[in-house]
């Protein structure tokens, strides 16, 4: 059994020819409720936000791409906090399915997914933790081809959320079915912060939903 390049060597128009998953505008119904139903944070609820942030204004330009990760990426996840006794969050774990008899597989950056030790269901991937000078690849494709390696391993029609950062700028990423849609981007380093900590908290209220429905399934 051969398997398929890694996450990391797919572009988005490879990913869309393969998997025939076509891209829908911005005012996609999924992606408008995920990104704007949420609990705006402010600064006074949230008083460590501009002190993170401004942390990211002073060192854009120089942090490589572990450094973005530990000092900013990390600290806004954590206080997300999207460990619960249902799932847990993953950093720098393969994900693996067999597609076509072979295996589609690759390292994702950051996954939130049902499992103890390691994930089985995937909820929610960030990807592409790069620097704001000299990005290259192609985050988007490599992100979604993840996604749609959990679509296909998780077996059900519950969308797939995921994000792909360069620098300052977060781009969300929905897919449902054969469809997807990507927002705009998101500066983490003007007031969009946010509306982006708003939409990580809407994310993990979004996974313990589907974590309820699966325990009381006729709910």
């Amino acid at each position: 059994m051969k398997k398929w390049k890694p996450f990391s060597k797919w572009t988005i128009e490879e990913v869309e020819q393969e998997f025939g998953v076509v891209e829908q505008p911005q005012e996609y119904a999924l992606l408008t409720s995920w990104l704007t139903q949420i609990e705006l944070a402010s600064p006074e609820i949230s008083p460590w936000l501009p002190q993170l942030q401004a942390q990211l204004l002073k060192n854009i330009y120089t942090w490589n791409e572990e450094e973005l990760r530990v000092k900013f990426i990390g600290p806004l996840l954590a206080q997300v906090n999207f460990d619960h006794e249902a799932y847990q969050s993953f950093f720098e774990r393969e994900i693996s399915v067999r597609y076509k008899n072979d295996i589609l597989s690759g390292t994702v950056d950051f996954v939130v997914a049902q499992g103890l030790r390691s994930p089985q269901a995937p909820y929610f991937f960030l990807h592409e933790h790069k620097r704001e000078a000299n990005s290259s690849d192609d985050p988007r494709g490599q992100l979604l081809v993840a996604m749609v390696a959990a679509q296909i391993l998780n077996q059900n029609a519950q969308p797939v959320y995921g994000v792909y950062i360069i620098g300052r700028a977060w781009f969300f990423v929905i897919l449902h079915g054969k469809e997807y849609a990507v927002s705009l981007a998101y500066d983490a380093t003007k007031d969009e912060i946010y509306q982006l900590f708003g939409i990580l908290q809407h994310t993990r209220q979004i996974i313990d939903e589907i974590v309820q429905q699966k325990r009381s399934p006729n709910l």
